[in-house]
C-alpha cells in the first residue's frame, strides 16, 4: 500500500531564524573567541540551550568556535567531537580555505571528516 497523500510533504521542517537571544549569545562567543578567552567560548557554547535550540547556520558557527577553543587549549578529542557535531548538522561541511590550513585544527578536522565517512 502507497501512501500518496504524504508525497509532497518536505523532508523536514523548515528552519526557524534564530532567536535574538541566540544571535546575542553568538555574538558573545566570537567577541570571547577573539579576546582569547578560550574556556569562556568551551562553557558558553556548552551551557546554552539557545545555541543548542538555533538554526543551522548559528549551530555551526558555535560549534566551530567551540573546536577551535578546544584545539587550542589542547583537548585535541573534544575538538575532533566537536567537528563531528558540525558533520552530523551538515556532511558537506567545509572549513573555510584559511581555517582548514591552521596546523592545529585542520589535521583534527580531516580525522573528523573521514570518520563521518564511515
Amino acid at each position: 500500500m502507497v501512501l500518496a497523500g504524504c508525497a509532497g510533504l518536505p523532508a523536514s521542517a523548515p528552519e526557524h531564524p534564530p532567536t535574538p537571544e541566540a544571535l546575542e549569545q553568538l555574538q558573545r562567543v566570537r567577541d570571547q573567541y577573539s579576546a582569547g578567552q578560550y574556556g569562556e567560548v568551551i562553557r558558553g557554547v556548552a551551557r546554552s540551550d539557545e545555541l543548542a535550540a538555533s538554526s543551522k547556520a548559528v549551530r555551526i558557527e558555535a560549534y566551530k568556535l567551540q573546536a577551535f577553543s578546544y584545539c587550542v587549549s589542547r583537548y585535541t578529542q573534544l575538538c575532533e567531537d566537536s567537528f563531528s557535531r558540525i558533520l552530523q548538522i551538515d556532511p558537506a561541511f567545509e572549513l573555510a580555505p584559511n581555517e582548514a590550513g591552521h596546523p592545529v585544527w585542520g589535521p583534527v578536522f580531516q580525522r573528523a571528516k573521514s570518520q563521518a565517512a564511515k
